[in-house]
């Protein structure tokens, strides 16, 4: 499958140089369907047009218990269009970027056009060079501390799109820490959570392109056959709790990512800025996992940015550290994803490019009413 070349490093080579744009925003998806989302639901589907790729919401991959709002979902699809971006940087293509600030009927969250021929960047080849690098490790990480001055890398790459990422103190380790175990003691006690976390597990060896692979947990073919009746019918909310409070009092490095407001282009951008985070991350080898508990709990969430005295809003705290190599994780075809695919066409319009964010290309839609 094309993907499975992307991650063996053998896509470059068919690059559609002689081909027209919707040729190649068919060929650049291969690296946007890499993007991080939670249970590994890739909650996305893309329509092409000509030169302009539309970002859509697939609602029948949301998570109504463990996201309700929708919130991680729109950030995995903020997450898909970074990879596109860098995708099309590396063939020689700039682009620009517009996102409905409103929530549409048809679920469409951003639209990406490809624009004139323009040289790529160092550091945009190196994050490019990363995507099909970047793991979800949900096992231990080891001791070793992230490399001098690359935390506040990370810093400035979350600040390029209008969020700020702040890492966790010691002094505030100890009552985040105890908001992490609460929230698996909340989550793991409820059997609408179970449920949902079981209908996106999976066996060793699966054919769903989808969901969690039982190896993604350090599990053996035996062990992950049972997992998800073991996930539907039993409570380990206590070792859970206990597990994941360790992690975040231990690891190396403990980060939160917020935004200034809680809403959809909030959202979508601050899937763009934990991409561009993990994916500098990985191009020096470290790896993320999630605490998403206390910010799945709306009274946990709160607390959280109490602790952390913070005036905007934590969408995703995370641990990043040194691990051992994780096998990828399936993923769907871009034949899965794209519902449309039209001919090349003469623009009817320009996207906006005027922007409050510090990204060149990049602007929120025009404000207008939801979509009829």
């Amino acid at each position: 499958m094309a993907t499975d070349a992307v991650l063996a490093g053998m896509a470059e080579r068919h690059f559609p140089s002689a081909g027209g744009p919707a040729e190649r925003l068919r060929f650049l998806l291969q690296w946007a369907v890499l993007a991080p989302s939670r249970h590994n639901t890739q909650p996305w589907l893309f329509e092409i047009e000509g030169d302009e790729l539309r970002i859509h919401a697939d609602a029948s991959r949301a998570l109504p218990v463990a996201d309700p709002d929708g919130r991680q979902l729109v950030m995995s699809c903020g997450a898909a269009a970074v990879n596109l971006r860098l995708a099309a940087a590396h063939f020689g293509m700039a682009t620009s970027t517009e996102i409905a600030p409103f929530l549409r009927r048809d679920g469409m969250l951003a639209r990406v056009r490809l624009e004139e021929r323009r040289a790529t960047t160092a550091d945009a080849e190196e994050m490019f060079q990363a995507i099909p690098r970047r793991r979800t490790n949900r096992l231990p990480l080891d001791g070793r501390e992230p490399p001098d001055g690359l935390v506040t890398t990370l810093l400035r790459e979350a600040r390029r799109e209008g969020a700020w990422l702040r890492p966790i103190e010691d002094q505030e380790r100890g009552p985040v820490a105890e908001l992490v175990g609460e929230g698996d003691r909340l989550q793991r006690s409820s059997p609408r959570f179970r449920a949902e976390l079981a209908q996106w597990t999976r066996p060793n060896r699966t054919k769903a392109r989808d969901g969690m692979p039982g190896y993604a947990l350090g599990m053996s073919d035996a062990a992950a056959l049972l997992h998800p009746i073991v996930v539907r019918l039993s409570n380990p909310a206590e070792d859970e709790a206990e597990r994941d409070r360790r992690r975040a009092r231990g690891c190396k490095a403990l980060l939160v990512l917020s935004t200034p407001r809680d809403g959809q282009a909030e959202w979508f951008a601050a899937g763009e800025a934990l991409q561009r985070v993990l994916l500098r991350a990985a191009a020096h080898g470290l790896s993320a996992s999630y605490f998403a508990q206390p910010i799945e709990t709306p009274e946990l969430r709160r607390r959280l940015s109490d602790v952390l005295v913070e005036s905007g809003l934590p969408q995703v705290m995370f641990r990043l550290g040194y691990g051992r190599e994780v096998r990828p994780v399936p993923r769907r075809s871009v034949g899965e994803v794209l519902r449309l695919e039209a001919p090349d066409r003469e623009r009817s319009e320009a996207l906006a490019l005027a922007t409050p964010l510090p990204v060149v290309g990049k602007s929120p839609a025009a404000e207008q009413p939801p979509a009829p």
